[in-house]
C-alpha cells in the first residue's frame, strides 16, 4: 500500500539541505524519462550550479553504452545534480570518482553495507550491482561548461524478483534485510558530495585517488575488458589519476585502459 511515507517529500529534503549547494533549485517529477536529460536540458537553459533533478519513477533510464535503466514508482534513488566547475575537460572523470565514494559511504551510513565500486562506474555489493552512475559534460574548448552526474541506486526493489538483468542486481533493502529511508540516504550522499566537491574545487584531490582505489572491487583481481580496440585480459593494479585502469597484462606488461566494459573472472 502506498503511504506518504512512501513518496519524497521534497519540503522535507529542502528544509535538511537549507544550507547546500543542492537546496538552491530542486526539482521533483512523478515520473521522467531520464533526469539526465532533464537536468541536460537545464543546464543549456542557465539553470544554476547545485540543481537537482529527482523523480519517483523513470521509464527511459540510461547507463554506460545506452544501457536501460528502468525504475518502478516509489521504490529507488533517481536523481541528477548539475555542476558548472573550473575543471578541464580531462579532469570531469574526479567527479565521477567522487560522487561514487559519496553514493558508497551513504549507503554505508544508512544500512551498515560496504558497496564496492566496479570501474568506472557502478556500485556493486559482492558478485551483485546495486547502482550505477552516468556522467555527462558539455565542453568550451578545453573547458567544461556543465557537468551532470547522475545516479540510480535500487533501494527497496530488488529487480531479479520481477525481470531479467543484464547483471546479476540487488537492492540496499535485499542486503540489509530492512527497509531504508530514500530520503535520509538522498541527504547523506548529497552532504558527503558537497564536501567532496568542495575538495576537488580547491585542488585538494590526492586523497580521492586513495579512497577510490581503497573501494575498488577490482583491486588484484584478474578482469576482462572490451574495449573499441578489442578484448584485454590482466591483473587489476589500480586506477590512475586520470580514471584510466591499469592492469599487468599476462606477458608483465602494464597496460593502461580509459574506456570498456569491465567483467571480473573467476
Amino acid at each position: 500500500m502506498l503511504t506518504r511515507e512512501n513518496r519524497l517529500n521534497l519540503d522535507s529534503i529542502r528544509n535538511k539541505l537549507s544550507r547546500s549547494l543542492f537546496g538552491i533549485n530542486m526539482i521533483l517529477h512523478e515520473k521522467l524519462g531520464s533526469t539526465n536529460t532533464l537536468a541536460k536540458d537545464l543546464a543549456v537553459a542557465n539553470a544554476p550550479e547545485g540543481t537537482l533533478v529527482l523523480t519517483e519513477e523513470q521509464t527511459a533510464g540510461r547507463g554506460r553504452m545506452d544501457r536501460v535503466w528502468l525504475s518502478p514508482r516509489y521504490k529507488n534513488l533517481l536523481f541528477s545534480v548539475l555542476l558548472r566547475p573550473h575543471l578541464k575537460a580531462d579532469q570531469v572523470f574526479i567527479l565521477t570518482m567522487t560522487f561514487a565514494l559519496a553514493a558508497s559511504y551513504g549507503v554505508e551510513a544508512v544500512s551498515d553495507i560496504k558497496p564496492m565500486i566496479k570501474w568506472p562506474n557502478d556500485l556493486y555489493v559482492g558478485p551483485r550491482k546495486l547502482g550505477g552512475l552516468l556522467t555527462e559534460f558539455s565542453v568550451n574548448g578545453k573547458d567544461t561548461d556543465y557537468v551532470v552526474l547522475g545516479l540510480g541506486l535500487n533501494v527497496n526493489w530488488h529487480p531479479g524478483d520481477q525481470e531479467s538483468t543484464l547483471y546479476p542486481a540487488t537492492s540496499i533493502q535485499g542486503e540489509a534485510r530492512k527497509r531504508i529511508s530514500r530520503e535520509a540516504l538522498l541527504i547523506e550522499i548529497l552532504v558527503k558530495f558537497q564536501a567532496f566537491y568542495r575538495d576537488v574545487t580547491l585542488g585538494m584531490t590526492d586523497q580521492f585517488y586513495k579512497k577510490w582505489n581503497e573501494r575498488s572491487m577490482l583491486f588484484k583481481k584478474r578482469v576482462e575488458i572490451e574495449t573499441v580496440d578489442g578484448r584485454i585480459c590482466g591483473e587489476a593494479l589500480r586506477i590512475d589519476r586520470n580514471g584510466a585502469l591499469i592492469i599487468s597484462k599476462d606477458n608483465g606488461e602494464e597496460h593502461r585502459i580509459l574506456n570498456g566494459d569491465v567483467s571480473v573472472k573467476l
